[in-house]
């Protein structure tokens, strides 16, 4: 097992900066997911570990050695593609080796080692097939086999289950996380989908126009976020965010914004600054009040039965707030609503930097 370091990774293509100066450290047999929008660097901060794109500054180390200039076959790392980049001409089990064939082991050895790695896949009895015959989750098992044969110091993914349908993506995530186990080695997966980071990852990172904005475990992100872009991004549905201001109200908080008038606790974070955002997750409004409980009334402008859970959109006089909630068959478009939420349960983040108040 190998451990991954990053030291002031950069990458600058001409005046654009995609990644600035990034510090991480990745275990031994961890698997950490970089998740972030489109154009956060994370695939560049990916391309730069398996050698794919040159480094302006900074260091790799893979183990104790600054592979950083260090030539992309002399790295032991493996990298499986969002393309899955199959040779077409070639079999399943003549892509699965081919690696194996440029380092010019024995054929029987390569045989064996491709055998072994099908079986642990299922992939058995596609050996002899060409790639266009596969389904597209055969094709990603492929794509993984070929990787896995070549025994790599650190596995690198790079949103290899994107092309997938909804319910194949499921179960592709389920055999990945069975495959880390097993192999119990290094692995950095790279998606924009932050339910795959949440489900997938021992860790996190999530990355904001080139920087790591917060890492930590999917729960530590999720309850504790740094700020409110970490607090946006990480959560379905997203958080709500509301931007007003703050002020003293009869020993009490007031937070002010267009048509919306919430009255918190003097200890609230809240008091911090002037130019306050709310943070209130979906999940932490409810039907029912308490005795302490914020209320905000609005109108239904959408419903969502999930099933097992309702999604409601709801319009205030000021902001619009979506809440999740139990099943509940009994709310309606159109109708009036009283939301209610612990003044605990409400994150305050200062609006202009962005940055969470604490208590």
């Amino acid at each position: 097992m190998t451990d991954v370091r990053l030291e002031g990774l950069t990458k600058r293509f001409g005046a654009v900066v995609a990644v600035d100066a990034v510090d991480l450290a990745i275990r031994s047999g961890e698997f950490v997911v970089l998740v972030g929008p489109s154009g956060s660097g994370k695939t560049t901060c990916l391309r730069m570990i398996a050698g794919l794109e040159t480094v302006t500054s900074g260091s790799i180390f893979i183990g104790d050695t600054d592979v950083a200039q260090v030539h992309a076959k002399d790295r032991n790392v493996a990298m499986v593609f969002q393309s899955y980049a199959l040779y077409p001409h070639m079999t399943v089990a003549e892509n699965m080796g081919f690696a194996l064939k440029i380092r010019k082991l024995p054929r029987e050895e390569i045989d064996a080692r491709v055998r072994e790695v099908a079986a642990t896949l299922g992939l058995t009895e596609e050996l002899p097939r060409k790639p266009k015959t596969l389904s597209g989750g055969q094709q990603q098992r492929v794509a993984l086999g070929r990787a896995i044969v070549r025994d790599p110091a650190v596995f690198l993914f790079d949103e290899p289950l994107s092309n997938l349908d909804a319910k194949l993506r499921v179960a592709m995530r389920g055999e990945l996380i069975k495959l880390h186990h097993r192999l119990d080695t290094t692995m950095i997966y790279v998606t924009h989908d932050q339910i795959e980071a949440m489900t997938m990852g021992d860790r996190i990172v999530v990355m904001h126009e080139g920087e790591i904005r917060q890492v930590g475990t999917p729960l530590e992100v999720y309850d504790d976020p740094d700020d409110a872009f970490v607090a946006g991004f990480i959560g379905s549905p997203a958080m709500n965010l509301v931007e007003g201001a703050a002020g003293a109200r009869d020993g009490a908080i007031a937070f002010r914004t267009d048509g919306l008038d919430l009255s918190l606790p003097a200890a609230h974070p809240a008091g911090g600054t002037d130019a306050v955002t709310l943070g209130i997750r979906p999940e932490f409004l409810d039907l029912q009040p308490s005795a302490s409980a914020v209320e905000l009334a609005g109108r239904i402008e959408a419903v969502e039965h999930l099933g097992a859970e309702t999604i409601l959109e709801v319009s205030t006089a000021g902001p619009t707030l979506v809440a999740r909630l139990p099943r509940n068959d009994g709310v309606d478009h159109g109708s009036d609503i009283s939301l209610w939420t612990e003044p605990a349960n409400i994150m305050a983040f200062d609006t202009d930097s962005g940055m969470r108040l604490r208590a």
